[in-house]
């Protein structure tokens, strides 16, 4: 613009002043902004999200998180620690939970660092994953409390931002005080499993491969499927009755097959008592060479396989040493697994009620 007209149009004049003014106003509150925000973020020191309380984990009674299942409400995972210590998962009867991982998730929780703060506004808390579960919101209410039930640390669970661990393997995780707005991005790492079996104990018959010496499949019917070996330096198993016209399929299918039980975990566990398990039900027999002998009695339940099962043992070659302590063994798991119905994995279950003609096919033409 011409400064000979700006000189002569007072109006023109004041208006370009005012004009410059509010650029260099607005030009400064940016700069005092950007300044201000770096002061608060170059000040923050991280700090512990609990001060102390990796002092106070002995004392913790309970563990609950509380997931939002939207308009089916809410779901609790509650973590119980009994009188001896060991810890069970209240939404499956007091099912044993997984020992380490409850213990990685009391101390991930007492190592939590506040890094940095975030925005303090509840309408922003959805954007962190930071709603309440109560509120149709995706975050996880986690709870520690003692023993007579008082909360010890009450806070809420967001999202996980990515890429963000670091070279001591801890990530970023954003949460907020349980009734406080204030959020922050945390350093720390620790189980938020979102279903109740994710924290089951899922190692229950701990069979080994070489104790194997024979599989039945649908013991006690006219059509059993007989699997075994002789010793344990016999890497195959043999299929025994095979139908006249027919061969097996080969030494990986049915090894496969009569070792589909070793090292095992199931899904899920619920008492015996709430499936039914008729006459009729198909049963699975294995023999140790130890003189272990397991019983799988299968039932169908909502699209799965559920087993239970129930040890016994039978004099080991006269050996009276080994005979017992296949008995105390059978004890042991009976202690441990008569209970409870257990979920089978679908292959595991898929394995577990072949039949002779699956595992076998038709004899090529002899030569």
């Amino acid at each position: 613009m011409n400064l000979a007209v700006l000189r002569g149009n007072k109006p023109l004049r004041n208006l370009a002043i005012l004009a410059l003014a509010t650029v260099v106003a607005v030009v400064a509150a940016t700069i005092a902004v950007v300044t201000m925000e770096r002061g608060v973020r170059v000040k923050f020191a991280p700090e512990p999200f609990f001060p102390g309380l990796e002092t106070k984990l002995d004392q913790v009674g309970k563990i609950t998180y509380t997931l939002g299942r939207g308009l089916r409400g809410v779901e609790k995972i509650t973590l119980d620690r009994g009188a001896d210590g060991r810890w069970t998962v209240a939404e499956r009867q007091n099912y044993p939970a997984k020992q380490d991982l409850v213990q990685k998730a009391l101390i991930g929780i007492s190592e939590l660092t506040l890094y940095e703060p975030r925005t303090a506004r509840a309408e922003w808390h959805r954007n962190l994953g930071l709603l309440a579960p109560e509120d149709l919101g995706s975050g996880t209410r986690v709870q520690l409390l003692d023993k007579a039930g008082k909360p010890m640390a009450s806070f809420i669970a967001g999202k996980v931002p990515d890429q963000t661990g670091d070279a001591r393997g801890q990530g970023m995780i954003y949460v907020r005080r349980d009734g406080d707005n204030q959020t922050w991005l945390a350093r720390g790492r620790f189980p938020l499993f979102q279903a109740a079996q994710d924290w089951l104990d899922a190692t229950f018959l701990d069979l080994k491969r070489d104790e194997i010496k024979s599989v039945t499949l649908w013991a006690g019917t006219d059509h059993p499927v007989v699997m075994d070996r002789a010793s344990a330096d016999e890497n195959d198993f043999t299929l025994e009755n095979i139908p006249k016209g027919r061969v097996t399929r080969g030494a990986p299918v049915v090894n496969g097959t009569a070792t589909s039980l070793v090292d095992l975990t199931f899904d899920d566990a619920v008492p015996v008592g709430s499936l039914e398990f008729p006459d009729t039900s198909p049963q699975v027999l294995v023999e140790t060479f130890d003189g272990l002998r397991l019983t799988l009695t299968l039932t169908g339940g909502g699209g799965a396989l559920w087993a239970k099962i129930a040890a016994d043992a039978e004099p080991a070659g006269g050996d009276a040493m080994k005979t017992e302590a296949a008995k105390k063994k059978a004890d042991m798991l009976n202690d441990r697994l008569t209970k409870w119905a257990y979920k089978l994995p679908q292959q595991a279950g898929n394995q577990l009620t072949q039949s002779v003609d699956l595992l076998t096919h038709e004899a090529g033409p002899e030569r």
